[in-house]
């Protein structure tokens, strides 16, 4: 696969698993990264999430929960899976992400 491939497919796992509030799945720790407790990723999901939903007349405020949304995910991504599933591509380019403060 190639690393936009599986960037999109780690994406998609990491969303799946918000979803299904993480049933099914356990939190792997990596040296270095800060402790992360799934719940709390999953309540600033559904909240952002809520937001996006609904009829919000600000931008700004959209733009925000977008952000917050896209981060979600990526913190799950370091929360469940090894590197490979850590790593996102932006604009080409691989980088490692990792849940350190």
């Amino acid at each position: 696969m190639q690393p936009q491939e599986i960037d999109r497919h780690y994406h998609n796992q990491a969303l799946n698993a918000l979803h299904k509030g993480f049933a099914g799945y356990e939190k792997l720790h990596h040296e270095g990264d800060a402790e992360v407790e799934p719940a709390e990723i999953l309540r600033v999901f559904q909240f952002a999430g809520d937001i996006l939903r609904s009829d919000q007349e600000s931008e700004r405020i959209r733009m925000v929960a977008d952000t917050v949304f896209t981060t979600c995910i990526r913190l799950t991504r370091c929360v469940l899976f090894p590197n490979e599933g850590r790593t996102v591509v932006l604009n080409g380019t691989p980088y490692l992400m990792d849940a350190s403060l």
